[in-house]
């Protein structure tokens, strides 16, 4: 439960981003994208080391006074019942969820507001879906796993060919829940 409290900061979401972007960096660095001052970045960051979700960039250069920060590997699932034990925990869960969702659609409004001064071939090929299936709890479970595949597919071959001119991260947002009219 304490890692879900430690994710659900803002600023943190904001920083794990940054760093899964653009690479291992230090505090000052850090501050200036998410306009913090380097004290409270590293604050946050030490914070998020202790929860696993950050770690210290020991490959990273500068020198031994500078602290370079990286992520840790892989994204973010939360799941209700892994928390199931305590009303508290669930509600971290929630909380947890609500900071991911508002970060994913501010990062979406973003893009949605900026579109223009990116090129014509990325304006091209981003996009946007949504779709209604009729699936049971199982079957739904089975298709976020198999989401999951691709997406660990596409992950292997970005980093196996990270130098490729044109290739820029790209956010993906997935969510499946049962939904009445």
């Amino acid at each position: 439960m304490a890692d879900l409290k430690a994710l659900s900061h803002p600023v943190r979401l904001r920083l794990i981003y940054a760093l899964k972007i653009d690479g291992p960096m230090t505090a000052t660095q850090l501050g200036k994208i998410v306009d913090e001052s380097p004290a409270s970045v590293s604050y946050h960051m030490r914070q998020l080391a202790a929860h696993g979700f950050a770690m210290e960039a020991t490959d990273a250069g500068g020198d031994r006074r500078e602290r370079w920060w990286q992520a840790a590997e892989g994204g973010f699932t939360f799941a209700r019942d892994d928390f199931a034990d305590s009303p508290e925990a669930v509600e971290a869960v929630g909380a947890g969820r609500r900071a991911m969702i508002a970060h994913q659609w501010g990062r979406l409004r973003e893009y949605d507001e900026s579109s223009a001064t990116w090129s014509e071939d990325w304006q091209r090929a981003a996009f946007a879906s949504d779709d209604l299936l009729r699936l049971t709890p199982d079957e739904t479970q089975l298709f976020e796993d198999e989401l999951r595949n691709v997406i660990d597919k596409w992950r292997a071959k970005g980093k196996a060919t990270a130098e490729v001119d044109g290739r820029e991260p790209v956010m993906l947002l997935l969510h499946g829940f049962p939904t009445r009219p």
